[in-house]
């Protein structure tokens, strides 16, 4: 991780630079999600003023993008927040970029009632990072967004 990464708010002058990232990453394809589809999804939550955007803009590389969060205050259940989605540029894989913006979220939510995500069931890297970072499998939701899909359930507890 270089000092240049820096997690600011998502605003709308980075929503079309944070959906290209979808594109990009193989994660996505099963699911059929493509940047234009984030792109909406992103300009309405950021219209409804529900959500906690952030992004990650490295000042080294032209304050380029590199990962951005879209996360819901009482996303799971109307009582802990959620992690709607994650994405961080191939390029920035392994530096960091998603530990920023989940310590970042964790700052600001995790006292409130704990904080809930989704991971792909075959996305081992996935479930090595968020364990690292305290979060623990709680479940699995099978063909839960489309047929053959299967997501593993990670919950982190308020600190006590």
């Amino acid at each position: 991780m270089t000092d240049e990464l820096r997690v600011a708010a998502l605003g709308p002058a980075e929503v079309a630079a944070c959906a290209a990232l979808i594109d990009q990453l193989p994660l996505f394809i099963p699911y059929g999600y493509t940047s234009e589809a984030a792109r909406r999804h992103l300009e309405a939550a950021l219209a409804e003023g529900r959500a906690d955007l952030l992004c990650v803009r490295d000042g080294a590389s032209a304050d380029r993008v590199a990962g951005f969060a879209w996360f819901v205050p009482r996303g799971a259940f109307d009582r802990t927040g959620y992690l709607r989605l994650i994405a961080v540029d191939d390029r920035y894989q392994g530096r960091g970029v998603g530990r920023l913006l989940l310590e970042e979220l964790e700052r600001r939510h995790l006292a409130r009632g704990g904080i809930a995500l989704l991971a792909s069931s075959d996305n081992s890297a996935a479930h090595r990072f968020y364990e690292r970072l305290g979060y623990a499998p709680v479940g699995e939701l099978r063909d839960y967004v489309k047929p053959g899909l299967h997501e593993r359930i990670y919950y982190k507890p308020p600190p006590r």
